[in-house]
């Protein structure tokens, strides 16, 4: 029988099972748990985020509502009490020029005022106008108070009310207009 001694030196064939399993170690968690801690922390940014957006969204939803509500009775009371048609002259001026009026008393500024060319050469009746105007959100009610007591004033069809970088909020209001 050989003689061993307890000291020799592991087999170099071990040693380089060890090393390859250690590099496949070091690898793994390389290439996948890191990237994937990475991955679930961006992930955790985005949830929370959205989840500010959401709530936002929820304790803002019942103000809007009461404002389109008054927006509306008021828009049936005024539209009933004068009911007007804009003639083919007043379509392309007086709703600019009342819109700007309005803005500028309830110090907003108005950054566009683009009539919808199709809603002009349909029969319908109606003027789709986007307006998109920025300012305080405060000062945004009585705006659209004043334009829901336009005697041509159809309705909205669309809001959409964002934060801008610099403070205020820009809104973007698609309304309809009774037009001959």
């Amino acid at each position: 029988m050989k003689d061993r001694n307890l000291g020799a030196a592991i087999p170099t064939q071990s040693l380089v099972l060890l090393a390859l399993c250690g590099a496949g170690l070091i690898g793994f968690v390389l290439l996948v748990i890191l990237p994937s801690g990475r991955l679930s922390a961006e992930l955790d940014l985005d949830i929370a985020a959205l989840t500010a957006r959401v709530e936002e969204q929820r304790v803002l939803s019942p103000v809007f509502k009461n404002l389109f509500e008054k927006v509306k009775s008021t828009a049936k009371t005024s539209g009933a009490a004068s009911p007007r048609k804009l003639t083919r002259m007043e379509t392309t001026e007086l709703p600019k020029r009342l819109l700007q009026e309005m803005a500028d008393a309830h110090r907003l500024e108005l950054r566009e005022i683009v009539p919808d060319f199709n809603t002009l050469t349909d029969a319908s009746g109606k003027l789709l106008i986007r307006v998109t105007a920025h300012g305080q959100f405060t000062d945004l009610r009585g705006f659209l108070l004043a334009v829901g007591a336009l005697p041509f004033f159809e309705g909205f069809d669309d809001m959409d009310i964002r934060g801008v970088e610099g403070g205020g909020e820009e809104a973007t209001l698609r309304l309809w207009l009774a037009r001959e």
